[in-house]
């Protein structure tokens, strides 16, 4: 499971080596057609700007994903304060209920946001409506009621959010053109003469290993929440999970 979690420099690594590999069998048999000139260096940069810029905007909805199960593990410990104090002074309201219907949200919350084609987290937001309407039957007043549907319209806005975020792939046309100049930077090193040679293949491999790197990371994190332990860099749901243990707790 530790590899695993190591599969994106585990693989980048191999991949590299195998292109050294490819750029000795060129060398060779004298297959590397092109001269090293003033222009490799820019196209180098101009690759490295690419993907530098994509990285960036992919890093913002991720750190984006990031806050959210901070916020929504915030706003079920609040619902949860609330109801505790309604029931203080409104004895008819079934807070054992709420709560119980505040953890099945908050386990629902936690699977949808790493498989956002599951929807089970809206089914159990709309029956915690349904127990709003009833606590108006108990007696609670309106000013209760709605500060508690406000937050629970906040957690389905996170929910929206992250459902979007790991669904859309960020400008699909800039993704393509990455990966397009990355192939052809590595082709152009493949083929170019660089002396002195031992050098110049370190040079290359260096170069292969973070631009293959770079886009194995846009990859990977473009999808903030994998299955967990699948890679290293997935946002951690441990906040709702201490959550989850609070709801018990203070039952």
């Amino acid at each position: 499971m530790q590899i695993a979690k190591y599969r994106i420099f585990i693989k980048t690594l191999i991949a590299a080596g195998l292109l050294i590999a490819v750029k000795y069998i060129l060398h060779m048999y004298g297959l590397e057609l092109i001269v090293l000139g003033s222009l490799h260096g820019g196209v180098i940069s101009g690759v490295i700007f690419v993907i530098g810029f994509l990285l960036s905007a992919t890093i913002a909805d991720y750190k984006e994903a990031e806050r959210i199960p901070a916020e929504a593990a915030s706003t079920i410990e609040n619902m949860n304060e609330d109801a505790i104090s309604i029931k203080a002074n409104y004895k008819a309201f079934d807070l054992k209920g709420y709560q119980l219907q505040l953890e099945k949200t908050v386990r629902a919350f936690a699977g949808d946001l790493r498989d956002s084609r599951s929807h089970k987290a809206r089914r159990e937001l709309r029956l915690l409506s349904d127990l709003h309407g009833k606590m108006e039957k108990a007696g609670v007043p309106a000013n209760f009621i709605v500060k508690l549907k406000q937050q629970q319209g906040l957690l389905s806005r996170h929910l929206f959010r992250v459902n979007y975020i790991q669904r859309i792939t960020f400008i699909p046309s800039a993704t393509t053109l990455a990966w397009s100049i990355v192939i052809l930077a590595v082709a152009l090193l493949l083929f170019t003469e660089i002396e002195p040679f031992v050098g110049g293949m370190l040079i290359a491999g260096a170069i292969f290993f973070i631009l293959i790197y770079v886009l194995q990371l846009i990859r990977v994190i473009k999808t903030p929440f994998h299955n967990e332990g699948k890679t290293k860099d997935d946002v951690s749901l441990f906040l709702l999970e201490r959550t989850i243990e609070s709801l018990r707790d203070n039952k």
